[in-house]
């Protein structure tokens, strides 16, 4: 649901993220919303980084020890903790539908997902490769067989651990 971690380099990035990141991310960063679709050039890049360094620098050393890093830590944690809280709050809000400040298991259950179901004509209309209406054995088969013969890559009627992880890996 969230991201709990923060990236290590998160320090020296928080500037840039403004202006590569959706403005969803500039709102956890801290920084100012970039303009939709505006070219970055490397100077304004450098700018925004050497004064996120500098907001970093709290003793204007123009280097940052690991008090500062860990002061910047601190803070990044505690307002993305406090991103963290509104989401969880707001969520709770909308699942708590008699306001009572408790979720009662119906009301849990309410806002859980249902499963649906594609049309039957859907199916049918997938299955059905000669357009007759009707969905013989043959058909059935078709495309679960078509589907081993593509990750049975060897040909030899058996699918491998090694052809399963051929698999997961190209799904990822």
């Amino acid at each position: 649901m969230f991201n709990r971690s923060l990236p290590l380099n998160a320090l020296a990035l928080t500037a840039s993220l403004a202006i590569f990141a959706p403005s969803g991310a500039a709102a956890q960063t801290g920084a100012a919303p970039a303009a939709a679709a505006q070219p970055v050039t490397k100077a304004a890049l450098s700018s925004q980084i050497d004064a996120s360094f500098k907001r970093l620098d709290a003793n204007s050393d123009k280097s940052l020890n690991t008090a500062e890093i860990e002061a910047a830590q601190k803070r990044q944690v505690a307002e993305a903790q406090g991103v963290i809280n509104q989401k969880l709050e707001a969520e709770f809000t909308k699942l708590d539908g008699n306001k009572d400040g408790q979720l009662s298991l119906a009301e849990f259950k309410a806002a859980a997902p249902t499963p649906k179901a594609a049309p039957p004509s859907e199916l049918l209309g997938q299955l059905d490769k000669n357009k007759d209406g009707k969905v013989t054995a043959d058909e059935f088969r078709a495309g679960p067989l078509a589907n081993f013969d593509r990750v049975d890559t060897n040909r030899d009627g058996t699918i491998s651990e090694a052809e399963k992880t051929a698999l997961a890996r190209q799904q990822r």
